[in-house]
């Protein structure tokens, strides 16, 4: 399995750490190195960390001055190969955009507009690129990103999706819960829960793509993905009893990456 995209997450939420962790480990791409909540712990992992690192993916609204975001991103400059930063944050602010420009590499995404497509926002900074949400988009005006920028947006896919249907990718797609514990969770029937995951398979498209309807290609473009897609869809077409009883983690696996893929879209 590749997973040559190595990752630091400096996030002092340790909510959405855990969640970035989850997501950049899950994605076949992406390998997650360390996670840091503060200078202290960044420096300790500068000390001790072996081989490289080609992704930080950074907070910009963690507690203490507005410049802490900034000088963290000057202790990786001490990293080998000093990696690319992925900014993160909720609201789109100048200074971010403005390291983005300076450095012409990384990206600065608002999380409520990748939603879970973290490891595709991460694969195309490893990749060179500058990435941004369309929130950042009127920072634009200041100063312009190098060629080779994106627009990743996620927010279009993830709102065919019901408040409940919502809930239900979360706990089955995102944290891979089973069915039976996904009805405790949310005191629903395991029926219930089995239809809606039903549903939210069915809008994703994966029946098209297990029938050979729809390509794989028609979803991916990133070879890595799309070679781990091919090999999961391979063994939904052999029906053997062994691929049956390994339906439903391959089905879950293949939506989560289905569910991670944000529009993109070249500035």
């Amino acid at each position: 399995m590749a997973k040559d995209i190595r990752v630091l997450i400096i996030e002092d939420d340790p909510y959405a750490r855990d969640l970035m962790s989850l997501l950049l480990t899950r994605d076949w791409r992406t390998r997650v190195v360390g996670e840091v909540a503060n200078r202290a712990e960044l420096l300790d992992f500068i000390a001790q960390m072996e081989g490289r690192v080609n992704v930080v993916v950074l907070d910009t609204e963690m507690p203490g001055t507005p410049d802490l975001p900034f000088e963290l991103a000057a202790l990786t400059e001490e990293l080998p190969d000093p990696p690319a930063i992925l900014f993160t944050g909720t609201q789109a602010a100048p200074r971010p955009y403005d390291y983005i420009v300076e450095h012409q590499r990384g990206g600065y995404v608002l999380k409520n507009e990748l939603f879970y497509a973290l490891g595709s926002a991460v694969a195309e900074v490893a990749a060179g690129h500058c990435v941004i949400t369309p929130g950042v988009q009127n920072l634009r005006s200041q100063a312009d990103l190098p060629t080779e920028s994106y627009i990743l947006d996620a927010r279009r896919q993830w709102s065919a999706f019901t408040p409940r249907e919502r809930e239900i990718i979360r706990l089955a797609m995102i944290f891979n819960l089973a069915i039976r514990d996904m009805a405790d969770e949310l005191v629903l029937s395991a029926g219930w829960v089995s239809e809606i995951v039903s549903t939210i398979y069915m809008k994703l498209g994966l029946r098209e793509i297990l029938t050979g309807e729809a390509a794989l290609e028609d979803y991916f473009s990133n070879e890595i993905v799309l070679a781990h897609c091919r090999e999961i869809t391979q063994r939904g077409k052999a029906g053997d009893d062994n691929t049956k009883l390994r339906k439903a983690p391959w089905m879950s696996t293949l939506a989560f990456h289905l569910l991670t893929i944000p529009e993109i879209k070249k500035i």
